[in-house]
């Protein structure tokens, strides 16, 4: 028997003893009634979601809008002026007013029902913090005696008007003074003044009734009761509240306005991102969605995230910017940026205005990417051995049975040409090229490489993957791309940076999920075959002076969807654009084909070049050094043989016709040489006979220096073999004296032509060499 409920049985004696209930019976009761009470649970509270820079991005919860705020940072005015007009005895009487219980008892015994309640600021707390239940019983009267007796036992008089003044409704979906301060005045609780108190006070009784937004002429005389209680109390001098009185009522000029706009789209990807129970990340809020979804919107969290709001408008201000994006219709645009270094997610643009469309273009919703999936197959390609000097025809249209489309044909879309390996084809974005490597490569092996770096869509196993023909997110795609840009290692992207209580402990600390997922040479190697995309390739509208860049572009079939990705050392962006309704063709919108470089590549350009400010100029790590190889000599040749051997040797064929009276495509000459060893990849030089040879006619040069007959010789493509002769005649020295072939005969261009020239004392001939005798074994 607690002392509390024995001393208010003896009061409620006289009462109760009418009904046949003595004393230690009724204090039996208060005991059993309030013996399930430990504490009054926490109250539902909105969870803040604060951007990277400690700006508030969102407020969120669900029924109760709710900021609890401590008792000292409750103005003491405020806490007078709720004290004035509900309970003035609050600090003096116990759990129960007891005149105030026995009136309103035989009010109500004699009335036979609940009439009046007498309630006290510790019962009303009970009531609608612990019971719950509104219900005017005697039952519930007596339960609601007795856990206000265990909570006058349990806590303070301080703790007590704390949780009455935060769990109390002030009206328009606001709960607790701290809130409603921000709500109706703008101001926290702790600077509250005394007109301003006297009003949230008097809206306790009946919010709606009082409501200042709606029925400014009931709060107002509401109001002035409460200064009156004031003024009676003597807690506040007469001439103060004759001058308050005299104050209309002051909000906020945007008050009654709908206070839950619509969040950023980051908001959506975070907070659905903690409700999926199947993802164990954030089992911290609960293990099932009920549990997840209280902690969220209930638990008064300080949810600290990644998104830079710099960033982010910069992302907003580059969609706004662009010529080609209407802001009423036409082709929208999502852009993902994200730390290639942590993963932290930095700026989500989900379409050119989400707060009117409310569209996810950005995480689920998932688009063909075009060429801008080719580094996947590149990084396929060299982990199974094939290098980047590989050799493919770039010929147009490229079939082949394994190729699995209608007419088993693949087509270019952004250029075209002959041999050709894989740094250019990757430079000019040749489809030919990667449809060839794609069956090489396998495309089982593409998919495994794709999802190793970032990409979390299911994908088929199909060649034409390597065209970006399956479906990923601009998440993934900045996600996958950061990748190359961090060496190899992918650091999986995440939003929430910690989480805190309202107790001020972690509930959630991030930790960086960073593994090495590809070799840092094919990363290095594959981010240099990306950079020539932008300096010399089909991204030059990526193009930061000064600046190191790698990335590539995307052009889905039928230009549906168009797409750039790329990146620096520190930061990887990906961007989108295509019309959110589905898989719709641009050309007929735009006029004109379109293309990753000319529509998505400006828009990632715009973002980077005011994102980059401050963060520091990085290279890229140098590629590994190249392969050589040993260039086979093809002279003699047919030109097709000799085609099929330097490719299949990794190198280039430049084909060149040349004149010659050799057979028909017959390889007469190469640059480098058979034997050379150079770069895998580098151009071979083959100069093949056309298989028609003009004779010239060669010039009498009989009687002309030598000087003079070699220069005509040369000027007739003829070549001069000089030999000398002895004369006694010094009119003959220096002059040709005779020539063979003679003059106006007609010879092969390249052809030599011996001519004689007088010498004074010219020296004999020297005989060709011959073999000497052998010497015998042993010699």
């Amino acid at each position: 028997m607690t002392v509390g409920a024995a001393l208010v049985a003896l009061v409620l004696l006289p009462l109760f003893g009418a009904l046949g209930m003595g004393a230690n019976a009724l204090n039996d009761r208060l005991d059993q009634a309030g013996a399930d009470f430990t504490r009054v649970p926490h109250f539902p509270e909105r969870s803040t979601i604060y951007a990277k820079d400690g700006s508030v991005l969102q407020t969120i919860y669900l029924d109760e809008n709710r900021e609890i705020v401590h008792f000292d940072k409750i103005a003491p005015i405020a806490r007078e002026s709720v004290l004035a007009i509900e309970d003035d005895g609050f600090y003096q009487h116990g759990a129960l007013n007891v005149p105030s219980v026995i009136r309103a008892l035989i009010a109500n015994l004699a009335a036979g029902q609940i009439t009046q309640g007498g309630s006290t600021i510790t019962q009303q707390l009970v009531k609608q913090a612990v019971i719950g239940d509104t219900a005017q019983t005697f039952a519930r009267k007596f339960q609601e005696a007795a856990l206000a007796i265990r909570l006058e036992e349990t806590y303070s008089k301080d703790q007590i008007l704390a949780m009455y003044l935060n769990e109390v409704y002030l009206g328009n979906g606001v709960y607790g003074i701290g809130t409603a301060a921000r709500y109706y005045f703008g101001e926290p609780a702790k600077k509250l003044d005394l007109t301003q108190s006297a009003l949230l006070a008097a809206l306790i009784r009946a919010p709606g009734y009082y409501d200042p937004v709606v029925h400014p002429d009931h709060a107002l005389n509401r109001r002035n009761d409460v200064l009156d209680h004031l003024a009676e109390l003597g807690w506040v001098s007469q001439k103060r509240i004759d001058k308050a009185k005299r104050q209309p009522i002051d909000l906020v000029p945007d008050v009654g306005q709908t206070k839950k706009k619509v969040p950023p789209f980051f908001v959506h990807f975070l907070t659905q991102s903690i409700l999926d129970v199947n993802n164990h990340e954030y089992d911290a809020f609960g293990t099932t969605y009920a549990q997840r979804l209280h902690t969220l919107y209930q638990g008064g969290l300080k949810i600290y995230t990644t998104l830079d709001p710099a960033w982010q408008q910069d992302a907003q201000d580059a969609v706004d910017a662009s010529p080609n994006i209407s802001k009423k219709g036409g082709p929208d645009v999502s852009l993902v940026s994200v730390d290639a270094t942590t993963g932290a997610i930095r700026a989500m643009l989900s379409g050119k205005d989400y707060k009117r469309d409310q569209l996810d273009l950005a995480w689920h919703g998932v688009r063909q990417v075009g060429s801008a999936f080719k580094p996947y197959t590149l990084v396929a390609a060299f982990e199974n051995g094939i290098p980047p000097g590989k050799v493919y025809s770039g010929q147009s249209p490229f079939c082949s049975p394994l190729w699995i489309s209608p007419d088993h044909c693949v087509r270019n879309a952004e250029g075209s040409g002959g041999y050709m390996n894989l740094w250019t084809a990757t430079q000019d974005s040749v489809n030919v090229v990667f449809a060839q490597l794609a069956l090489d490569v396998g495309a089982e092996n593409i998919v495994t490489a794709a999802h190793q770096m970032g990409i979390t869509s299911p994908l088929d196993s199909v060649p034409a993957i390597t065209l970006g023909v399956e479906e990923v997110s601009t998440l993934d795609m900045a996600s996958g791309y950061s990748t190359l840009a961090n060496d190899g290692i992918h650091c999986k992207p995440f939003a929430i940076a910690r989480v805190m209580l309202p107790n001020g402990k972690k509930l959630y600390q991030h930790k960086n999920n960073c593994k090495q997922v590809i070799d840092p040479d094919i990363a290095h190697l594959v981010t240099a075959m990306l950079e020539r995309v932008i300096s010399s390739g089909t991204g030059t509208a990526a193009i930061i002076p000064g600046r190191p860049l790698a990335g590539k572009t995307g052009t889905g079939q039928d230009y549906n969807n168009v797409y750039f990705a790329g990146y620096t050392p520190q930061v990887s962006t990906a961007v989108w654009v295509g019309f959110p309704q589905g898989n719709i063709p641009m050309d007929s919108y735009y006029g004109h084909s379109v293309f990753g470089g000319t529509l998505a590549a400006p828009i990632w350009r715009a973002f980077m070049v005011k994102a980059l400010v401050g963060v520091p100029v990085e290279g890229f790590e140098a590629p590994p050094a190249p392969e050589h190889g040993k260039v086979p000599d093809v002279v003699g040749l047919k030109s097709d043989e000799a085609q099929t051997a330097l490719v299949d040797a990794n190198f280039t064929p430049i084909v060149e016709k040349a004149p010659s009276s050799q057979a028909l495509n017959t390889v007469i000459a190469q640059t480098p040489g058979g034997g050379a060893n150079v770069v895998l990849g580098s151009a071979v030089h083959i100069q093949v006979s056309n298989g028609k040879l003009e004779a010239v006619t060669v010039p009498r040069v009989v009687g002309l220096t030598q000087d003079n007959a070699a220069n005509a010789l040369d000027k007739a493509g003829l070549i001069a073999n000089v030999h000398f002769v002895e004369v006694t005649d010094k009119h003959q020295e220096g002059v040709v004296l005779s020539q063979v072939p003679i003059g106006n005969k007609q010879v092969d261009p390249g052809s030599a032509v011996t001519i004689m020239v007088g010498q004074k004392g010219a020296p004999a001939p020297t005989p060709s060499p011959s073999p000497s005798p052998s010497s015998g074994p042993g010699g």
